[in-house]
C-alpha cells in the first residue's frame, strides 16, 4: 500500500521547488513528495523562490498562484528566465478557463486545481521525469 501511494523512492529523484504560502499545504506536499523520493525545497513566496532559483537547479516548480508577495504568474516568468528547462505546475483554486490560459501564457506547463488528488500530481511528475 505504501509504495502504491508514494511510488518507489528510487524511481523519482527530481528537485522540486514547492511555493505555497499556506504552511499546512506546503508541509503536506513536501512530506508526500519527499516520501516519493524527490528532493524538496520550499518557499512561501515569490522573493524566497526567486532567491532559491538563482542558487540551485530545480527540475519542477510547483507554485500557488496567490502568494503574499506577488503572483505565481510573475514567479513562473522569472523562474523560466532563470532556468529555461524548468517544468512548472500551477497549484491553485482558480479554475476558470481564463485563469488556465493566463497560466499557460505566463509559462506554466500544467495546471492543477485545488483540491487535487495526490495521485494525479504523482502521475504528472512521473510523465515529466520520463520526458526529461
Amino acid at each position: 500500500m505504501f509504495t502504491e501511494f508514494f511510488g518507489s523512492a528510487g524511481d523519482c529523484n527530481m528537485n522540486i521547488l514547492v511555493v505555497e504560502d499556506h504552511q499546512d499545504t506546503r508541509r503536506v506536499l513536501s512530506t508526500l513528495l519527499g516520501r516519493a523520493g524527490h528532493e524538496i525545497i520550499t518557499a512561501n513566496g515569490v522573493s524566497d523562490a526567486v532567491q532559491l532559483l538563482q542558487n540551485m537547479r530545480v527540475n519542477v516548480l510547483l507554485a500557488d498562484l496567490g502568494l503574499p508577495d506577488g503572483d505565481g504568474l510573475d514567479l513562473v516568468v522569472k523562474a523560466k528566465r532563470l532556468q529555461p528547462r524548468l517544468k512548472a505546475i500551477a497549484l491553485t483554486a482558480r479554475s476558470s478557463m481564463d485563469d488556465y490560459r493566463r497560466g499557460q501564457k505566463a509559462g506554466f506547463d500544467h495546471y492543477l486545481t485545488k483540491p487535487f488528488d495526490f495521485h494525479e500530481l504523482r502521475s504528472l511528475l512521473a510523465v515529466l521525469k520520463t520526458a526529461a
